[in-house]
């Protein structure tokens, strides 16, 4: 009858050593694979579906910039729990980076209508010697609420495309525009309310 024995009885104390050392590593490597970098590659923990209580969204105000009352009037304003509509997005774009929104994914979405009461009487700031100085840039983000405590979000809106990773439109004076919002929340807090909160209004876009 045939015997093999043991294999590692060929192999000398030190190599027995250096197979074994081999082994491990291969090991910490395959562990490193199913439970580090994943972590490390996509954000976590994920956003949760959100729950939004009985909300009276507020409007018929103007929005107030830097202490200021603008001449951005909110014409109306509402809440929804959904899933962001638009491709998957990484850090840098849709090529390459680690995912940071995938499409499916819930989250909230705040629409805005908002109206440009800026006119050449009455200029935008920061450009008012511009040829057409009622022309306004309003960027958008929001606060949610549970109660009177700020529930984490994250501003999923052209993320990875700074400048502009916010929402917003340019208008003409007297021009309207609805602005959505996309927040993702890991929360699990009843959302009963919203801000509206400006980042940028100007004659000039967010440089």
């Amino acid at each position: 009858m045939l015997s093999f024995g043991n294999p590692l009885t060929r192999f000398s104390t030190k190599q027995k050593f250096i197979i074994l050392a081999v082994i491990l590593a291969v090991l910490v490597l395959l562990v490193s694979e199913f439970l580090v970098i994943p972590q490390f590659f996509h954000k976590a923990p994920l956003a949760v579906t959100p729950v939004i209580g009985p909300i009276q969204p507020a409007s018929g105000y103007y929005l107030v910039f830097r202490g200021n009352i603008s001449r951005i009037f909110v014409v109306s304003t509402s809440i929804s729990s959904s899933f962001y509509p638009y491709s998957t997005r990484s850090a840098i774009g849709q090529q390459g980076g680690p995912p940071v929104v995938e499409k499916g994914e819930p989250c909230v979405i705040i629409n805005v209508t908002v109206r440009n009461d800026y006119s050449a009487q009455n200029p935008t700031p920061q450009f008012p010697n511009s040829p057409n100085p009622a022309w306004a840039w309003v960027y958008l983000t929001a606060k949610i609420f549970s109660g009177n405590d700020e529930v984490n979000s994250t501003d999923l809106t052209n993320v990875g495309q700074p400048p502009d990773s916010l929402s917003y439109a340019s208008l003409n004076g007297g021009g309207t525009a609805t602005i959505s919002i996309y927040l993702a929340t890991t929360s699990k807090r009843e959302i009963t309310s919203f801000q509206i909160v400006p980042v940028w209004i100007g004659g000039i876009p967010l440089a």
